[in-house]
């Protein structure tokens, strides 16, 4: 009996991982027919996001205004406070003006200076008539920054506030220069020099916490997210 030659046999290829004996492997990826769309890698993860693994833009985030805080809104309370107590402070200025009690008072101080009486009654009639026109131009114009700043304050402005601010603070000091004569009132018009003393007291006090409230921490807030 003869043997019968053995077949040079080629080695196995190597079988992949989880591959059953006997299978075949699966086909290398050839170039794909003309027309036919290329398949995605990986499928695009489900979240928008950027590219470059930070969160997703949102407009409305950035630069978005903070709502208007309470602080704002007493701000504008205390304006119109404060436009109102300066109304009634001009009230009693034009009545001390027309004092006739407190004319005699100042003519009674001034007549040592050796002028005749009567044309120191004149000298003085003309001051206090000078003072209650000066008196009124100033209301005026105190009324249009009042409202200037009121409704800067609406909208939010910050203008308004700086110019709140200066109008404040010259504010309270006419009104405190205005105290240099409030001995002689009281020694006059006992009535009108309580009154000036108390409105000139509540003014700037009103001020004073308008200036606090302006800068408070959420009117600073607000005022930075509308810029």
């Amino acid at each position: 009996m003869t043997d019968n030659p053995q077949q040079p046999q080629g080695n196995p290829a190597p079988q992949q991982p989880g591959q059953q004996p006997g299978q075949q492997p699966p086909a290398a990826p050839g170039p794909l027919p003309y027309g036919t769309p290329a398949q995605q890698p990986y499928s695009a993860p489900d979240q928008q996001g950027s590219k470059y693994g930070t969160g997703t833009y949102n407009p409305g985030e950035v630069g978005q205004p903070v709502a208007e805080p309470k602080s704002w809104g007493r701000l504008k309370m205390l304006t119109l406070a404060s436009l109102a107590i300066y109304v009634v402070y001009s009230i009693v200025s034009f009545l001390t003006s027309g004092n006739e009690d407190l004319l005699d008072a100042q003519l009674d101080a001034q007549a040592g200076m050796g002028i005749p009486r009567d044309e120191l009654e004149e000298i003085v009639e003309a001051s206090m008539a000078f003072v209650m026109i000066t008196a009124v131009v100033a209301l005026v114009i105190a009324v249009v920054v009042y409202l200037l700043v009121y409704f800067g304050l609406r909208k939010g402005k910050n203008w308004a506030r700086i110019l709140g601010t200066v109008f404040a603070a010259l504010g309270t000091l006419f009104m405190l220069y205005g105290l240099t004569t409030i001995g002689t009132m009281m020694s006059a018009a006992p009535g009108l020099g309580i009154a000036t003393l108390v409105i000139t007291v509540v003014f700037v006090l009103v001020n004073i916490w308008w200036l606090v409230t302006a800068f408070s921490k959420d009117s600073n807030a607000y005022v930075n997210s509308r810029r």
